[in-house]
């Protein structure tokens, strides 16, 4: 097992990290002229001071840096000169600092990191949707050196990983493991894109971006539990499954998280156990320090569009701690034995002649009633008004 751990800029974490099988820590600044995977207002400040700093701390940790430039759509800057100038100049500002390795979705900036600097390792975004060996391939004759697959579609493809393990010549298969988004996702390709306008420094709106395709997602997850385990996240027991057709490389998210809960996912899955809600691992929000049990309910009715998308965003934790308990138990060890069915075979992606996820999620799954509630009633608050 070879981890990549998204940092959160806090030392103390990479000193943590050296415990265990970490062999790069990846990240970027809250916004830059590339944009990633988390919009900037969500993000706590990190400026080139600490970036520096970070960086250094990590190297002299013999862990590596990737340095995220994984936006997905680029405005169609790409053949700009003075557009790849700066983007030359970022580049070797970043190769100066002793960043070593950089996550791309744009094949034409591979082909410029390819061109003029050989001391990069690439990794290839799940952003980029690789879901076949013939798009894997594509990316590896580029010269990519990993590929983190499209999650939401081949996490639980056995056949298909194998196949590209055993054919690939040199690129690695990366996973990743949390992420609870909905199975082949109809929101990803605008999703990416909004989240990589959304960090991107020359497309800043005045208004703060709201993350309208997470919450129709998680709406349809809350109205429809079956979603939860559908969807494409790995447990820290069956990570073996996977090791065992030959994938070594697994990314653990979340950029914003605090230490201890970096750490808690971290340890979980070297470990290959844990005992308690599976949404702890894999949903890339709603940490919290401390829970209020009593749920303080507001009258929708009396409040404006804003304070809805701030009142989703406090209960689920969204860019802020949670204020309250879960939405959603997830009992991870009632799982055990889930994932054979996938690597056995038996998923055709025929879900209209299946139950099997249903049928697990209603031995796994434990709603917190009053909050499932609150937050139906928000998102259809939500729907009501954002246009």
């Amino acid at each position: 097992m070879k981890l990549s751990v998204a940092t959160n800029f806090d030392d103390n974490l990479i000193e943590e990290l050296k415990k265990y099988p970490i062999y790069e820590v990846y990240g970027k600044l809250k916004e830059d002229g590339i944009g990633g995977g988390r919009p900037s207002n969500t993000l706590k400040q990190v400026d080139k001071a600490r970036l520096e700093e970070h960086v250094k701390k990590v190297r002299e940790c013999n862990i590596k840096f990737n340095y995220l430039l994984n936006g997905a759509c680029l405005a169609n800057k790409e053949q700009d000169e003075e557009w790849q100038k700066k983007v030359r100049e970022f580049l070797d500002y970043l190769r100066d600092i002793g960043v070593n390795a950089l996550t791309v979705t744009n094949p034409f900036l591979l082909q410029i990191i390819k061109k003029y600097y050989t001391c990069f390792t690439v990794r290839i975004s799940t952003f980029a949707c690789i879901d076949s060996y013939e798009k894997a391939k594509f990316w590896e004759e580029m010269g990519a050196d990993y590929l983190c697959v499209d999650f939401v579609k081949i996490n639980r493809d056995f056949k298909e990983l194998k196949y590209m393990v055993d054919h690939l010549k040199t690129a690695k298969i990366e996973l990743l493991m949390t992420n609870s988004c909905l199975k082949n996702c109809p929101y990803i390709h605008t999703h990416t894109a909004g989240l990589s306008h959304a960090s991107n420094i020359n497309n800043q709106e005045k208004q703060a971006y709201a993350d309208w395709c997470l919450y129709r997602c998680q709406e349809y997850e809350l109205k429809h539990l079956e979603e939860y385990i559908k969807s494409p996240w790995i447990r820290p027991e069956d990570v073996k499954e996977y090791e065992e057709i030959g994938i070594e490389h697994f990314k653990i998210t979340e950029r914003d998280f605090p230490t201890s809960e970096l750490l808690k996912r971290v340890k979980a899955y070297s470990e290959g156990n844990y005992e308690g809600n599976l949404l702890d691992l894999i949903q890339g929000h709603g940490w919290n320090k401390q829970e209020k049990q009593k749920l303080e309910k507001k009258n929708l009715e009396t409040l404006s569009k804003q304070e809805i998308i701030e009142e989703i965003c406090k209960i689920r934790g969204l860019g802020c701690e949670r204020k309250y308990p879960r939405h959603i138990y997830i009992d991870n060890k009632k799982l055990e034995g889930f994932i054979k069915f996938f690597k056995e075979g038996h998923c055709k992606g025929n879900c209209l002649n299946c139950n099997y996820c249903k049928k697990i999620a209603s031995e796994v799954i434990t709603r917190q009633q009053e909050i499932c509630e609150y937050l139906t009633q928000l998102y259809d608050k939500f729907n009501e008004m954002k246009f």
